[in-house]
């Protein structure tokens, strides 16, 4: 049976989901989904730890499959939220090609955490940024000019990782993963790429507006998965640590969550939390410790799940109420309270309330930066979880507590989506109370941390309080800030020119689908057949020809 295992990987089960999706009705592709990705999860747990038969289909060894103690977890992780997300997305309405496309991304993050080279990790890399990147780009509209610039940043990010992994290559003279990553300008290229996909400051605004505009579903799919496979790989390239990293990391935490705490769109606000969140972990892999290596998964591990439960929150108040803006919410405590009771499980976790796993795995974090960072980064990762609490006070005030500003509209809910909110919400309480089984499942050491030594409780008071203290003082002068499209503020000339450029690619793909509607009707009438059956022929063979001409391309480049 193990053998099988080794010899199957378990993405192959995420490709199966998206032509069952496809292929069957509404309700039995769902089912379908759910069950195949949730496969995932006794595979890995089953699996022997070790790399599975490696293959050399370009001449160059490759492992497609590496169980170990970095990627048991995070895997298993996967294929718990991929069967939820699809569930999630059923109940809010995403259509059959939503769902296949978000299941080819999760199934790529699968394979980019599962491989055992860098040459696989690659693959699986750039087919994330394209799925990604088709995921938004369906929902149309104003998604567009986010899907186009989600491209642009991960094409050059991808192309920086492909460089790095070339001079990797040149030096090791083997792209199976063999302890750590060539020093000197190899490692400079993979943190600019990987830095792109965590949401480095300065290489971060693809985020925010990527993942505010699509479908609701897409958006809790996208949140939780780039952002965490960089953090992997991030632990993979400099596993003894990085003072650029760490450095990098602080300034997330803090730029984040001040941004945050200025916004009214939901999905923003909890879009510039994932770069303060992510800024945790980055920190955390960044000094270099046994500590901070458990604390860097925990957190990856404990924010997946608070925070895709936070963003479906978010989605099932837009899908009830059609209302995006805090400004024009209030009142939904009572007419949602699923809704609203996971809310605060959610809230009381990223907040880091004792009980919860954002308590346990932030704790650690801070705690091993305390042990072995630099000073200022412990103040810096303080005040964040300071400006952590003041977010998401404002947010549960003015969704659930306050009166609403004009009378609003609730649709009810669907069963299936309060069961999605119930069971992401489940874990988050377990991990919180019981931290050592939470802790034991990730590599590292934590050591002799201990969660609720009455130091790490008062810690956690006195951030619960000086956060609810400065939404009670700021919240009149918050409500004032009107925050304005940072890129149109710094960059205005890039702002216009991605905007003119996406328009044109809009305009250029409507106009090539219009031409090719024209032509398959030509080719039809010309052969007798159907023109609905020449179109779909002539867009197979268009797939056909571009994949074709995308292997020979990566083959060249490898050559």
């Amino acid at each position: 049976m193990t053998d099988v295992l080794t010899l199957v990987p378990p993405w192959v089960a995420f490709v199966a989901a998206a032509l069952a999706v496809v292929a069957l009705p509404r309700r039995a592709g769902t089912a379908a989904a759910v069950s195949l990705t949730a496969v995932t999860i006794p595979w890995v747990l089953v699996a022997p730890a070790g790399a599975a038969p490696s293959v050399a289909p370009f001449g160059f060894e490759q492992v497609l499959v590496r169980v170990d103690a970095f990627s048991r977890p995070v895997a298993v992780l996967f294929g718990f939220v991929a069967a939820l997300n699809v569930l999630y997305g059923h109940a809010t309405g995403a259509d059959a090609r939503q769902t296949a496309y978000s299941l080819c991304y999760m199934g790529a993050g699968v394979a980019a955490v599962l491989a055992g080279d860098w040459l696989t990790l690659l693959v699986a890399w750039e087919l994330l940024a394209v799925s990604a990147t088709v995921l938004v780009w369906h929902h149309g509209g104003d998604a567009v000019r986010p899907a186009f610039r989600y491209a642009v940043y991960h094409l050059v990010g991808g192309a920086f990782l492909v460089a790095a992994v070339a001079l990797h290559y040149a030096a090791a003279g083997t792209f199976v993963y063999d302890g750590g990553f060539t020093r000197g300008l190899a490692t400079t290229l993979a943190l600019v790429s990987v830095g792109v996909n965590l949401g480095f400051v300065g290489l971060h605004a693809w985020l925010p507006e990527t993942y505010s505009r699509p479908h609701v579903a897409a958006s809790v799919v996208l949140a939780g998965f780039t952002t965490k496979v960089a953090v992997y790989v991030l632990a993979r390239l400099a596993p003894d640590g990085h003072a650029f990293v760490v450095w990098m990391g602080a300034a997330m935490v803090l730029y984040g969550v001040t941004q945050a705490v200025l916004q009214t769109d939901m999905r923003r606000l909890l879009s510039y939390h994932i770069v303060s969140q992510v800024g945790y972990m980055t920190v955390a892999v960044g000094i270099g410790t046994a500590a901070g290596l458990t604390g860097a998964f925990a957190h990856l591990t404990a924010n997946v799940l608070y925070k895709g439960l936070l963003f479906m929150v978010a989605g099932a108040i837009i899908a009830r109420t059609g209302e995006a803006s805090l400004k024009r919410l209030g009142g939904l405590g009572r007419r949602m309270p699923v809704t609203f009771a996971t809310f605060l499980v959610a809230a009381l976790a990223i907040t880091g309330v004792p009980g919860f796993s954002g308590f346990v795995s932030k704790g650690l974090v801070t705690k091993a930066v305390e042990s072995a960072g630099p000073d200022l980064v412990w103040w810096v990762v303080v005040v964040g979880g300071v400006g952590t609490v003041l977010s998401f006070v404002k947010f549960g005030y003015y969704a659930f507590v306050r009166r609403a500003p004009e009378p609003l509209t609730v649709a009810p809910g669907s069963t299936a989506l309060r069961v999605a909110l119930v069971v992401v919400a489940i874990p988050s309480v377990v991990f919180g109370v019981l931290p050592e089984a939470f802790l034991g499942a990730f590599p590292g050491d934590p050591g002799s941390f201990d969660p609720y030594a009455a130091s790490e409780l008062l810690k956690a008071a006195a951030v619960a309080a000086a956060g609810v203290a400065a939404f009670a003082l700021l919240r009149t002068p918050i409500s004032r800030v009107h925050p304005a499209d940072v890129d149109r503020v710094l960059h205005p000339s890039a702002a216009r020119l991605a905007t003119g450029v996406s328009s044109l690619a809009v305009r250029t793909g409507e106009a090539a689908t219009e031409a090719g509607i024209t032509l398959s009707d030509r080719l039809g009438s010309h052969v007798g057949r159907d023109p609905a059956d020449a179109e779909t022929t002539l867009r197979t063979a268009l797939l056909a020809l571009a994949a074709t001409t995308g292997l020979a391309l990566l083959v060249a480049a490898l050559a």
